[in-house]
């Protein structure tokens, strides 16, 4: 079995606890195997501080500590400089003798709707993840993409594991999924034509950790996490204000543990799925999700309404432009749910958790936190 590994994204929310589960999986076979980690750069924030980073003592998972994974990140890991704006990568430290699986989880999550974030999302999901893998090519057996459950677009109903979805006809909510699924349809393409294993995995909206200790961490606040982080620092800074927040009533909020999915995609990367979803059984109604993130941060004065009301107020305005680009077009989504029979048979020694009773603990360990990520 294959136990060399190229990973993206690590120094992101799923992608850190991808690699958590690469070095369980090292372990596991006698210390033996690589796991090269393309990082991006900052200014003054070299590639071993940013590794670091990934390995503080509130966010590690404590199954970790069973092991001796100091010595896999000194015996085990090679960094490589790689950002996908960049056309430039150094491949030279890899390894010709051998073929890695790539394991693509770097993209931006941004999800609003204008033109400087299409031109955003489509320069580094889209034309950067084509750039990498041509490059990474001679090297890798097998290309496992991590795209998302809403790459079906604006659907409603049962959407199955299997997406045959023309993507011609379907209605994207913002530019990240319209690219997401083009990002699918032509790597199946690329991975047919130059015979290398691929896989579509599609997780839906990370949550903190429901499994590993220790429990409800996240690594960053993103998606409805931003939502709670928009009303607590408006109330910090100017107080409550009233305000009108649109939603279909009827929608609801598909979360999944950050650890699930972790667990979830490392073990699909040992079969001969060429897609998986990865999502709950049942939304939690935005209904009881949305009220329960705003009690928890201390904000009173709301009302939940079905159309984005006209003459905004201060706070409106605001929320309208910033956290509602991002979101509001999931709020209004269609009544859907995601078959996961594929997901249940794979993960079958796994007992899912009833997001409805996490949901408020998540939240509590957020509001403890200020909102505020623990790798940047």
């Amino acid at each position: 079995m294959n136990h060399n590994y190229i990973l993206t994204g690590s120094t992101g929310i799923l992608g850190s606890h991808i690699l958590y589960e690469l070095m369980m999986k090292i372990h596991l076979n006698d210390y033996h195997g690589s796991i090269v980690l393309l990082i991006r750069e900052k200014k003054n924030v070299t590639l071993k501080k940013r590794l670091k980073e990934l390995f503080k003592p509130e966010l590690v998972p404590d199954f970790l500590h069973t092991i001796d994974f100091k010595r896999i990140i000194e015996e085990n890991f090679t960094l490589i400089k790689h950002d996908l704006l960049d056309e430039q990568i150094n491949l030279g430290e890899l390894n010709n003798d051998i073929k890695y699986t790539l394991i693509h989880s770097a993209a931006s999550v941004n999800l609003g709707t204008n033109l400087s974030t299409t031109e955003e999302i489509q320069k580094t999901n889209y034309i950067g993840t084509f750039f990498l893998i041509k490059k990474l090519a001679p090297f890798i057996s097998q290309i496992t993409y991590i795209s998302t459950a809403f790459s079906s677009g604006h659907q409603k109903g049962l959407i199955p594991n299997y997406f045959n979805f023309d993507s011609r006809l379907t209605k994207y909510r913002n530019p990240y999924e319209e690219y997401k699924s083009k990002t699918e349809s032509e790597l199946i393409s690329f991975c047919i034509k130059n015979n290398i294993k691929h896989q579509i995995i599609r997780p839906s909206i990370i949550c903190g950790r429901l499994y590993d200790t220790p429990l409800f961490v996240v690594p960053k606040f993103l998606v409805f996490y931003l939502f709670g982080a928009f009303f607590l620092r408006f109330k910090e800074s100017h107080g409550q204000q009233h305000i009108r927040i649109a939603m279909n009533k009827d929608s609801g909020l598909n979360l999944i543990p950050v650890d699930y999915a972790a667990k979830a995609i490392t073990k699909a990367i040992e079969t001969d799925l060429t897609e998986l979803t990865i999502a709950s059984n049942k939304c939690l109604p935005n209904k009881i999700a949305l009220p329960q993130l705003l009690k928890q941060v201390g904000w009173s004065s709301f009302e939940i309404i079905t159309e984005t009301p006209d003459n905004l107020n201060h706070i409106e305005q605001i929320y309208y432009k910033t956290v509602g680009d991002q979101l509001n077009n999931y709020l209004s989504t269609p009544v859907h749910e995601f078959d996961v029979t594929v997901l249940n048979e794979l993960m079958q020694d796994y007992i899912k958790p009833d997001l409805s009773l996490e949901f408020e603990n998540l939240v509590e360990y957020a509001v403890d936190n200020s909102f505020i990520s623990l790798i940047d």
